[in-house]
């Protein structure tokens, strides 16, 4: 989806940076000009001005610690703003991980921090394209969910021990794939948002970077340590001033992560489904996202294969079209039908749009030409699912509800185990 953002100060309207995602041109001088203008001409008359919809697209407003002005403009896919407000919210802490909630907030020198926002583009346009995960709108980390995962949960509290620590994880393929309990205890944005920064780090690389926790400690910087084991293995650490890289280099990585080399090519190579084989999925699934809601986690996956001679391979539709299906179902479904579940918790500045009930609903459905969709939100846990249209309507609920149960087992909280 084409999306533009403009970045401003709120005393002046200064522009800080744009930037723009799928085919939309960079906007010009001017067009800026006239969104922060329209906003200012409201907040001069006391109106709050949240958002508005032209034919082809909506423009949200946010202003951030009467500070920092975001303006989104992207097409209407008819969802609740409260998506367009989460997303420019993770845009805004993406910035405060980077540089510190001080920088933003106490504005003294323009130019430089143009300059100094530079650093979060690689992130910010990750976030503007979404591309195959389903994070950020759902304010969740996305795990990977690999059998042999597990056995590399002890070599990882031996390594972070040793470097004096007590955050550390690992990603693997953009996933998380395991952390330690103090890791787990981030809030969701935040380890999205980490998650997002070591998938931005280049290849076969090793990095030392500043950051802020958005939330835990948005004033009072960590080191990010981050080291890439094989081509798509990251293990990193948040810690203080010791140890340096070049001690972890030399010194910690091979001792602890030599023997389990094995592994983590096991883990690279995990089939694109996401799903162990433990783990039955019906022939008529496309694809899903699940969400742990008080663990912050989610799985998902659009790239489950159809099976020959199955009902899926009737009406087959392409891994691009199943994400942008089941994305635009939850976003019309959550925000209008489901409660929008924030971690951390907050309250949209936008208000959310009222629910469409009275009641809490539990379950919704959609059905479209060639496929249908399921949803089901429980206490703990979310799961959107999206089948072959060749699917019997009796069939899905039933369906959607197993698969649920199956998945449930892979939201181990880890947080709850020995470190």
């Amino acid at each position: 989806m084409a999306a533009h953002l403009v970045c401003l100060t709120n005393e002046g309207g200064v522009p800080l940076f744009s930037r723009s995602a799928g085919s939309a041109k960079p906007l010009a001088f001017a067009e800026q000009g006239m969104l922060y203008g329209v906003q200012m001409f409201a907040q001069n008359h006391g109106v709050t001005l949240q958002s508005t919809d032209t034919e082809e697209a909506k423009v949200v407003w946010r202003v951030f610690h009467d500070s920092i002005v975001l303006v989104l403009v992207r097409g209407d896919d008819g969802g609740s703003d409260v998506h367009a407000n989460t997303l420019l919210d993770h845009i805004f802490q993406t910035m405060v991980m980077f540089l510190g909630l001080d920088s933003l907030t106490r504005l003294k020198n323009v130019e430089r921090l143009r300059r100094e926002l530079r650093v979060c583009y690689p992130v910010i346009d990750s976030l503007l394209e979404e591309g195959n995960t389903f994070d950020s709108l759902s304010e969740t980390v996305e795990i990977l969910s690999s059998v042999e995962g597990a056995s590399l949960q002890e070599p990882l509290e031996s390594f972070v021990t040793d470097c004096d620590s007590t955050f550390g994880c690992v990603h693997c393929n953009g996933r998380l794939l395991v952390a330690t309990a103090k890791w787990w205890s981030l809030s969701g944005q935040e380890m999205m948002l980490l998650c997002r920064l070591v998938r931005s780090l280049p290849r076969n690389s090793a990095s030392d970077i500043p950051v802020y926790l958005p939330h835990a400690s948005p004033k009072v910087p960590h080191r990010l340590l981050s080291v890439h084991l094989l081509s798509g293995a990251v293990v990193s650490v948040l810690c203080l001033d010791v140890p340096t890289l070049s001690t972890v280099q030399s010194k910690l990585i091979e001792s602890h992560w030599l023997p389990s080399f094995d592994t983590l090519k096991a883990c690279i190579n995990s089939p694109v489904t996401n799903i162990p084989k433990t783990v039955s999925i019906d022939p008529g699934i496309l694809g899903f996202v699940a969400m742990s809601t008080d663990q912050h986690k989610c799985i998902a996956s659009c790239e489950l294969p159809i099976v020959r001679e199955s009902i899926a391979e009737r009406r087959p539709l392409t891994v691009e079209k199943r994400r942008r299906i089941l994305s635009s179902f939850y976003r019309n479904t959550v925000g209008s039908i489901f409660p929008v579940i924030h971690s951390p918790e907050r309250k949209d500045q936008s208000g959310e749009r009222p629910l469409t009930f009275p009641h809490s609903a539990e379950e919704t459905y959609m059905n479209g030409l060639d496929h249908k969709c399921y949803a089901i939100c429980s206490k703990d846990a979310r799961l959107f699912v999206i089948f072959s249209a060749a699917v019997p309507h009796h069939a899905v609920r039933s369906v959607s509800h197993q698969f649920l149960d199956s998945l449930r087992k892979l939201f181990t909280d880890i947080r709850e185990k020995k470190s």
